[in-house]
């Protein structure tokens, strides 16, 4: 039997890249009052394939070096305020923010960063902040997932 090794390589690209696969996705079933510097545990997982998030502490940990995609939305409710941070490995990346005095207001963003394996990212509040969640409405949400995998190479 004859073999054709490009055939064969672009399996085992194929195979390795589809055990690479990183996404997750989570919302927030409860109201939250964060302190300043609490970070968000957002509790009801969807997915989690590569099992990078930890739903207990709400931290994102990378299981495979790549660029990732982040994305994660905030409602506050009556006469409350919400300004979540964006994180990664301690160090601040951006913010959302929203405000209202009379009924509910809502703040989203998202951003496209370089990780490696071990990078961790999460969502923290700043001052006093309100997140409206119920198990029936949920529209705090966490979600990111690997853009480009990048096997072997430190990012900056």
């Amino acid at each position: 039997m004859v073999q054709n090794p490009s055939i064969i390589c672009s399996v085992l690209r194929a195979d390795s890249a589809i055990r690479t696969f990183v996404a997750f996705s989570a919302g927030l079933t409860h109201h939250v009052d964060l302190a300043e510097n609490a970070s968000v545990a957002f509790d009801r997982v969807w997915t989690n394939t590569g099992d990078g998030y930890d739903s207990n502490t709400g931290i994102f940990t990378c299981p495979h070096t790549g660029v990732y995609v982040f994305i994660y939305h905030g409602l506050t409710e009556r006469n409350g305020q919400m300004w979540l941070e964006f994180f990664k490995n301690n160090a601040y990346e951006m913010s959302g923010f929203a405000h209202n005095n009379a009924y509910f207001a809502y703040a989203s963003n998202s951003v496209t960063l370089p990780l490696i394996d071990g990078d961790q990212v999460y969502i923290r509040g700043h001052g006093s902040s309100q997140l409206f969640g119920e198990p029936h409405e949920i529209y705090a949400t966490f979600s990111g997932f690997m853009l480009i995998p990048n096997h072997g190479q430190r990012h900056s």
